[in-house]
């Protein structure tokens, strides 16, 4: 019994899958209810008409809501990088009766690198930028995590990770930034939202989760409460991969249960 709380569709800018095809994966790989979760990254809003695409977005789930008998369905957006417009962050998540608002950070607010992540060419970067950007990273997620007026799931907290490390092969401890790791941990279980343990990082050699075991304990000890598991899947071949070691993972800290949303209500399920 598992519900996959991450992924994406033709509604994203980086994904072609129909939600239909997703759902119809969902349900034959045997889970219980898959979320929606298109990208909506704030620095693009003045050239994106998002507000239609979500609207578009919404008629297509509630249908499969009524359709798919043995799966739920829930609509929902990956609210990226409020910081860069707060006014619109906060208009979008109105525009829709989303069931979960998912929070991420893509783009870091360091001069000349403010770009997505995934666009940066990490290869020819030298061990004192990586800190650098990694410091920013975190600290730009913990501003997030403190300011955003409305959310509730802060989505892989390690991403940068799965670019540096796993696709371009450089060192990074993240031990190090543990300090404001811990201060992300506990803003989130103040406010009594869920931590994303995302798996899409497992596809690499070498993959982990995001975060992993460690920093998942770290959550649990500063009073958190709530996890969800997502494949963060662009196809509907994915949509399933690596939830079963996500719930391994969270059973092995004595975690019994995980969550999901239903109009911004959490729902729990044991895992």
């Amino acid at each position: 019994m598992l519900y996959n709380c991450h992924t994406h569709t033709k509604y994203s800018h980086d994904s072609a899958a129909e939600p239909a095809a997703m759902c119809d994966a969902a349900a034959n790989a045997g889970l219980s209810g898959l979320l929606i979760s298109d990208h909506c990254d704030c620095e693009y809003a003045d050239h994106t008409d998002f507000f239609s695409m979500f609207q578009s977005c919404e008629k297509e789930c509630a249908a499969l809501k009524k359709r798919c008998k043995d799966l739920r369905v829930h609509f929902g957006i990956e609210l990226g990088d409020p910081v860069y417009n707060a006014d619109f962050a906060k208009k979008i998540v109105k525009a829709c009766d989303f069931d979960a608002v998912l929070l991420s950070v893509h783009a870091v607010r360091l001069r000349g690198f403010d770009m997505p992540f995934s666009l940066i060419d990490f290869g020819d970067k030298n061990d004192a930028f990586i800190l650098s950007y990694l410091i920013q990273y975190f600290n730009d997620v913990l501003y997030t995590v403190q300011t955003a007026p409305d959310f509730d799931v802060l989505c892989h907290l390690t991403v940068p990770l799965r670019y540096i490390t796993l696709k371009y092969g450089k060192k990074a401890d993240v031990h190090t930034y543990y300090p404001v790791i811990a201060q992300i941990l506990g803003a989130l279980a103040a406010r009594g939202k869920a931590l994303e343990i995302n798996t899409s990082a497992l596809a690499y050699e070498n993959g982990f989760l995001m975060p992993d075991k460690e920093i998942a304990a770290m959550f649990l000890t500063l009073g958190g409460r709530y996890f969800t598991v997502g494949s963060d899947a662009h196809k509907p071949e994915n949509v399933a991969f690596g939830l079963n070691e996500a719930a391994k993972m969270l059973k092995s800290l004595g975690v019994k249960d995980a969550c999901c949303f239903d109009k911004r209500k959490i729902i729990t399920y044991p895992l």
